[in-house]
């Protein structure tokens, strides 16, 4: 693929499926790390039901809840649910409907007011005669008098407070070290009784992501490039200037900050290059007029009058994208050495040929080889697999497209692999920020090992695109598998870790996404690849961009062959 990826921004879903947000909050009696408030004001009931089988639930009355004036009081817990059609709640002594759902898959946030709080029953009616799950967890009861916390992540001060990492069962074993709050996707920064600018917290989070930054020995960090100072062009200008600050400085695709208020135009361009070597050859052209001007192969030698030599791929992509009615000229050299230059304005939109678009997919090449490309680690790619699991049965070899993957979600990587790797096995390792110990991940979910012959080959192809949970499963399926072989042109991204966005309590439209907060670093055999990537088994050369995915696609005629 030829456009540039956006991998850094598609692990946010650590926590189960569709769990977007996890928020830390803290009450008004003191702070807790958690996202549900556990202090003497409230009542929590610990530990998960399963409504399939425990159909009453009996809520503690034990700490009593002091009534509040013209205010109902609230049930909170965590759903999660698969293939149910509706759950209700009733009160076991009038049989009244308190609450009523028809839930999708996942984990859902449920809050309902109830006029009084005792034992409660629960109807479950299943969609079909499929597997269902029906669990409930984290039940609290109280009032909503709940507000966000000021951002004091364990990370920071070291601390081990909270619950371990929850994943349904299919980690057969976590690092106890490693916290469930450590991983939360979502946290609020706010500096307690500061009546100073949005600028000073900006000011403030910046310093805290760059103290506890993770990879200072894994990536080069340029510390010759200056924090923003300028305040006068406004927070819109300002912004921008941070987020070119965190590129240029860790070029890292964990790290980004945007202000949802401010005006955005989307930049584009229509025209890609792919460097060859060391030349920058121009791989895919989306305006028909350009196509009259231009031909695939050609050289590109500057942009606005910059010569490419000196400047990095990043620069060149950044150099080409522009808004809409903005001018562009390239000077380009044909395959006879003459050179030539070529102005145009670019569109608001382009139109993408069919190949160059990806999706998740499942087909056959011929009767003997099977093809899944997986655009993103999600539920949809995880399906795919298993509603074509009778094909792959008689299937030589099945190949694996994880080219231009941004990752996503690290449940749904370990289900996938437990599809292929037989028994229990180390997923990855966790080595603790503080102690620097060194504990594994284990997966053990048998029941999801597809029936596949022995002597099946699995070429697996990646890119720099590949990353994160992708890299994960490229890794674990050559670890696991005799028959498995990495493919691709270069290394993987090597961005392996866990990513949070970060909001200013001052400014709820500002947001940070950065991988400075986790607790522990994410390794594989007690290596971090980060900046590194996984180096492929077999390499492949590509000469020109007829050799690359959209066109020939040199990679996978070598993955079919070989």
């Amino acid at each position: 693929m030829l456009f540039r990826s956006s991998f850094g921004y598609s692990q946010n879903n650590f926590a189960f499926l569709e769990k977007k947000v996890d928020t830390l909050y803290y009450s008004n009696s003191g702070y807790i790390n958690y996202n549900i408030p556990s202090v003497d004001d409230f009542n929590i009931n610990g530990g998960t039901l399963n409504l399939l089988n425990q159909k009453t639930l009996v809520l503690n009355r034990n700490k009593k809840i002091s009534p509040l004036p013209d205010k109902k009081p609230n049930i909170r817990f965590q759903l999660l649910s698969k293939n149910i059609k509706q759950i209700s709640l009733l009160d076991a002594k009038t049989k009244a409907i308190l609450w009523s759902i028809s839930p999708k898959d996942g984990l859902t946030e449920v809050e309902a007011p109830f006029e009084d709080i005792g034992t409660i029953d629960a109807e479950v009616i299943k969609n079909g005669n499929g597997d269902a799950v029906c669990e409930i967890k984290n039940v609290f009861l109280g009032y909503s008098s709940i507000h966000k916390k000021e951002f004091t992540p364990n990370t920071v001060s070291g601390k081990s407070q909270g619950i371990p990492y929850d994943s349904y069962g299919l980690y057969a074993y976590y690092p106890g070290f490693d916290k469930e709050e450590d991983n939360k996707g979502t946290l609020y920064f706010g500096m307690k009784n500061n009546p100073g600018s949005v600028y000073e917290d900006l000011g403030h989070l910046t310093a805290v992501i760059e103290k506890n930054y993770p990879f200072y020995s894994g990536r080069p960090v340029n510390k010759e490039i200056m924090k923003p100072k300028d305040t006068t062009k406004g927070v819109c200008s300002y912004v921008s200037e941070l987020n070119t600050y965190f590129r240029q400085k860790f070029n890292d695709p964990h790290f980004s900050v945007k202000d949802n208020e401010c005006p955005v135009k989307k930049k584009n361009t229509p025209v890609f290059v792919y460097k060859i070597g060391r030349e920058y050859k121009i791989s895919g052209i989306l305006d028909d007029s350009l196509s009259q001007k231009m031909d695939l192969g050609e050289t590109l030698v500057a942009i606005d009058g910059i010569p490419l030599k000196k400047i990095s791929d990043e620069k060149v992509n950044e150099l080409l994208a522009k808004i809409p009615e903005n001018r562009t000229e390239l000077e380009i050299e044909d395959v006879n050495g003459k050179r030539k230059k070529i102005d145009y304005s670019h569109h608001t939109a382009y139109k993408i040929p069919s190949n160059f678009i990806q999706k998740t997919e499942f087909s056959s090449i011929g009767d003997g080889v099977a093809y899944m490309k997986i655009k993103h680690i999600d539920k949809e790619a995880l399906y795919e697999l298993i509603a074509h699991k009778e094909e792959l049965k008689n299937k030589k070899k099945l190949i694996l497209d994880l080219r231009n993957n941004g990752g996503g979600d690290f449940l749904i990587g370990a289900q996938i692999l437990s599809l292929f790797i037989k028994n229990e096995f180390s997923y990855y390792q966790l080595k603790d920020k503080f102690s620097d110990k060194i504990d594994q991940v284990i997966v053990s979910d048998k029941k999801q090992a597809m029936e596949t012959s022995p002597q099946m080959e699995i070429r697996v192809l990646v890119n720099k695109n590949t990353s994160c949970v992708a890299e994960l499963i490229a890794y674990n399926l050559k670890k696991y598998s005799q028959n498995a072989k990495i493919i691709g042109i270069e290394n993987t991204a090597g961005a392996l870790s866990v990513l949070y966005e970060v909001f200013l309590e001052k400014n709820r439209n500002i947001k940070f996404r950065t991988n400075a907060f986790s607790r522990s670093r994410i390794m594989l055999d007690g290596k971090s690849i980060e900046g590194k990537g996984i180096q492929p088994d077999i390499h492949v050369n590509i000469k020109n961009v007829k050799d690359l995915q959209p066109y020939d696609d040199k990679v996978l005629m070598t993955a079919i062959s070989k």
